[in-house]
């Protein structure tokens, strides 16, 4: 079963299958940085008002460099390898799309 998108399909989490990602495009491994312009993928407070009344405001605006994920992913391997080696029918694939798959767990 595979998938790309940010999240793995709710059926992907069923009992005794594992999950794991790569590159979309390559199939390179992927690693997930956190988000430097937010926290927990949260940058900013608005409290609908325009003077805000809030005496210690919680963050609540979704940060827009990570579209609220609080961290992103990105291949592993080098741009210039990622561009010139897509998987067969990949091309239109850009770098860093996430796919999502899984597998049987080896110990059962």
């Amino acid at each position: 079963m595979n998938h790309i998108g940010l999240h793995p399909t709710p059926e992907m989490y069923r009992a005794k299958l594992e999950i794991d990602c790569q590159c979309a495009r390559c199939g390179s491994s992927m690693d997930f940085e956190e988000c430097h312009f937010c926290e927990d993928g949260l940058s900013g407070h608005e409290c609908g008002e325009d003077t805000c009344c809030c005496l210690q405001p919680e963050p609540n605006v979704l940060c827009d460099m990570c579209d609220g994920e609080g961290k992103w992913a990105r291949c592993l391997s080098s741009p210039e390898y990622c561009e010139d080696n897509p998987l067969p029918g990949r091309e239109h694939i850009p770098r860093g799309k996430i796919e999502w798959f899984t597998f049987k767990r080896k110990d059962e």
